[in-house]
């Protein structure tokens, strides 16, 4: 894949539109961030935002951020992936993640320069597929991928317990990887912006993507 292919994804005008909108919607979301930390900080003991290690561009690894959705100090070491009904979630870490709440944070990464608002999501530096170690493009908060499987977590519920790691790592990942390089390819300033209203719509609604 060269630049030319990703002409839009990889432009100046693209950064420009996500720390335009980000550093807006932080200022707008900001009593919504108070309110939801509080939530968070209510719900159990531990800190409001939880912070992780991913692989971002050229496989540079950041820190991302995400409101706390799951217990600080669960009783065991449980999965590094999440499906519906794991009981290291807290209540309001349900409904956070339901709606796609505990995503909001990131915002702070793609006014960094970490992410941006469309594109792969950032994969735990032992998922990543190989094509992503030299990913030319942001990882983001929402992309095609993440729109096509909008309930992953419902889905992983099919999977048995101890087959998850291997379908995330052999199968998923690198399916979702391939989805998002196509859409990246062929990404203008509208089909970002449709994919985002988009994501929006079902996050409100809960349909499915």
């Amino acid at each position: 894949m060269c630049s030319s292919d990703l002409e839009w994804s990889l432009s100046y005008l693209r950064r420009g539109m996500d720390f335009t909108l980000a550093f807006f919607g932080l200022l707008l979301f900001s009593p919504v961030f108070a309110i939801l930390a509080l939530a968070v900080r209510l719900s159990s003991v531990g800190p409001i935002i939880f912070r992780q290690q991913r692989v971002g561009r050229l496989g540079q690894l950041f820190t991302i951020y995400k409101f706390r959705t799951m217990e600080a100090q669960p009783q065991a070491k449980g999965l590094s992936v999440t499906r519906h009904g794991d009981r290291r979630v807290t209540q309001v870490g349900r409904l956070l993640r339901r709606y796609k709440l505990d995503e909001l944070p990131q915002l702070v990464n793609v006014l960094f320069g970490d992410m941006s608002l469309v594109g792969p999501r950032p994969k735990l530096p032992d998922h990543q597929h190989r094509q992503a170690q030299s990913m030319p493009f942001r990882p983001g908060i929402t992309g095609a991928a993440t729109l096509v499987f909008r309930c992953e977590e419902e889905m992983l519920r099919q999977i048995p317990e101890e087959q998850i790691e291997a379908f995330c790592k052999y199968k998923l990942t690198p399916y979702k990887t391939n989805l998002d390089f196509a859409y990246a390819e062929r990404a203008t300033f509208r089909s970002d912006v449709a994919l985002m209203m988009r994501t929006a719509q079902v996050c409100v609604i809960r349909s499915k993507a």
